[in-house]
């Protein structure tokens, strides 16, 4: 999550020249759009039942193309045209892809009531979402210039314009793909209980409520990872930028690595065994990483264990929402797994959110100053608080839920 709002930004700030402050006001009218949209759909998808999610994807599936390519279109607008423009078309683009999203996250439980197979579904999406993070990381910048045929600005809005749209026909054919070959083996029935009575029942679900706990502290970490890398890179490592975005990349190559050996882990261990072992594995890391001072080998032998145990921990997330899912099923037959996994996305979001917020913090308390030669020299121990600390903290708070997790009955 953290790489799409780093591409957002990039696009609407540096290509269209969007003023940085409307960059900033569109991405949170967008954010808090997306709060209403992710529970709105998730309870239509649990009115209407399960069925309906294969439908869903596939009529979205051409809006979802059309506005993605649209909120980047540089028009030939007036300054507050092109960000009335990009704000509309932007948050339209977000509600759309709420509505896919919700659906396609609900996939796992009425695709599999085998635990390893969720545990495998859930992997291969955790593979596909590291991997595209990473080619769109690494390719966006080069691709639009080379598209554009140069380094001017017309020819890099040229190259955008064309980049964008192969991105928004392949989004478009991948979630065709999905809707087509996807096959809901288990669809929940509709839900026949009001919202009120729907939620009350899913915060009586004590797995539930532990595994929007567990992804909340798990995107504390993820924030702080790559919204701090740039700043941990220059200030307690002595390099440049170029070694922050180097950080970034390498980060998410081995989240990718790690991913496969999720599975043949939770059959070993079971999926809490195998959670625990994965976030003792980070802590260790990141105890590592703050003796290891402005170390560069020490740093990266300590953040290369990290995203390889993170890697392997993140089909589990969702391997344990699906469990929790089917817990409220066979107690209290609400079937709500839109609702259930459309509060857990809205979780991931506010999670970002407000660790956004907290380093935002951290860096005013260390007097940060934008492009300054000189620092504070309290700013070091600050951003190894937002960098180290704070997410240390997340995971064993993470350790804790684990621990709670109810055996089943």
């Amino acid at each position: 999550m953290g790489h799409d709002v780093i591409l957002s930004d990039v696009l609407l700030h540096r290509y269209l020249r969007l003023p940085l402050v409307a960059v900033s006001w569109i991405l949170l009218v967008a954010r808090v759009v997306d709060a209403f949209c992710d529970p709105a759909i998730g309870y239509v998808v649990d009115r209407i039942g399960g069925l309906i999610v294969p439908r869903l994807i596939r009529s979205l599936a051409i809006p979802f193309g059309i506005t993605g390519f649209l909120c980047f279109l540089a028009l030939p607008l007036s300054p507050t045209g092109k960000v009335v423009c990009a704000g509309a078309t932007y948050i339209v683009f977000g509600a759309i892809y709420s509505c896919i999203n919700t659906p396609y996250g609900a996939l796992a439980v009425m695709m599999s009531r085998s635990a390893s197979q969720r545990v495998g579904l859930n992997a291969f999406r955790m593979m596909g979402c590291q991997a595209g993070s990473l080619l769109v990381a690494l390719l966006t910048i080069p691709a639009i210039t080379w598209l554009g045929g140069g380094e001017s600005a017309a020819q890099h809005r040229y190259g955008m314009a064309v980049y964008v749209l192969a991105l928004s026909v392949f989004g478009t054919f991948l979630w065709l793909c999905v809707a087509r070959g996807c096959a809901v083996r288990y669809p929940p029935a509709p839900v026949r209980q009001d919202l009120v009575s729907t939620l009350r029942h899913l915060l009586g679900n004590r797995r539930w409520v532990l595994s929007n706990l567990l992804a909340f502290f798990y995107f504390v970490g993820q924030a702080a990872l790559f919204g701090f890398a740039l700043y941990y890179a220059r200030i307690v490592l002595g390099g440049t930028e170029q070694l922050g975005a180097n950080i970034i990349t390498f980060v998410t190559v081995l989240l990718f690595a790690g991913v496969p050996a999720c599975l043949p882990l939770a059959r070993r261990m079971g999926t809490v065994g195998a959670g625990i072992i994965c976030l003792i594995v980070q802590g260790i890391a990141y105890l590592a990483m703050a003796v290891a001072g402005a170390s560069i080998t020490g740093f990266f032998l300590s953040i290369a264990l990290l995203a390889l145990a993170q890697g392997v921990m993140s089909p589990l997330y969702y391997t344990l929402l699906a469990e929790a899912v089917d817990d409220g099923d066979s107690r209290t037959s609400t079937g709500s797994a839109g609702l259930a996994y459309s509060i857990n996305t809205w979780v991931t979001k506010l999670a970002m959110g407000l660790t956004g917020f907290v380093l935002a913090q951290f860096l005013s308390q260390g007097h940060y100053v934008e492009g300054g030669t000189t620092q504070s020299s309290d700013l070091s121990f600050w951003i190894t608080a937002g960098f180290v600390w704070l997410p240390l903290g997340a995971v064993c708070l993470q350790v804790f839920c684990l621990l709670a997790w109810p055996d089943k009955k």
